[in-house]
């Protein structure tokens, strides 16, 4: 009996052993606690960077779509005073880029033109696509303001004319073709930058005529 007794007692844990098992559990249940909020989180800002980036690629895809198909021809503003087909003012101390496309949208089959005025500009830390229902005649307040990308915090729009970068357009060169146009009615590239909280300087470059085929007109 003493011997069995002896060899159960033996067996069993002492207190201290469980304290130390119980101490050792709790640090394995911290440290997986912690790597699956490192996890998570990770998680969470990876989904965040893409999804900005996203935002970032669809704004550049409505630009591009636009500038390709610019049309050339002259609109009027508010006043009925002709501006060139492409312009770019200073509006406030906001950089503002107009001009006029082809190939608007008409589901519905309206009779209208398949012309579209659009400004872009930037207000209150957001890049905005403004659409006119008409080519002429129509101020900002008049047009439908869309909101393509949040968190920017300047538009800068360089242009070139075929020997340097300048920042305003358009330019007369007192060069015309037979029609009458200027032969740089159109610049030969266009350069779009935006400057971004998050990430800083995005820049996207476009290639928009030929000045030599414009010469030879």
């Amino acid at each position: 009996m003493r011997t069995m007794f002896n060899h159960n007692k033996q067996q069993a844990f002492t207190l201290l052993e469980i304290i130390i098992a119980m101490a050792i559990s709790a640090l394995i249940g911290v440290a997986a606690m912690t790597l699956l909020d490192d996890a998570t989180i990770a998680h969470k800002n990876m989904q965040e960077k893409g999804n900005r980036y996203n935002q970032i690629e669809r704004a550049w895809l409505f630009i591009s779509n636009d500038i390709q198909q610019l049309a050339p021809r002259q609109f009027r503003d508010e006043f009925g005073d002709k501006k060139n087909n492409l312009f770019s003012d200073d509006l406030n101390g906001t950089t503002q880029l107009s001009f006029t496309r082809l190939g608007r949208r008409n589901p519905a089959g309206l009779a209208r033109s398949n012309l579209e005025k659009l400004s872009y500009l930037v207000e209150e830390e957001k890049l905005k696509r403004i659409s006119y229902a008409y080519p002429d005649g129509m101020n900002l307040e008049q047009g439908l303001n869309r909101t393509l990308l949040e968190n920017v915090e300047a538009l800068e729009v360089d242009f070139f004319d075929g020997e340097e970068w300048i920042d305003f357009w358009p330019v007369d060169t007192g060069i015309e073709t037979q029609d009458g146009r200027s032969v740089n009615d159109l610049p030969v590239a266009i350069k779009i930058s935006l400057q971004l909280k998050d990430i800083g300087l995005v820049e996207r470059l476009y290639v928009v005529s030929d000045k030599r085929k414009k010469t030879n007109e």
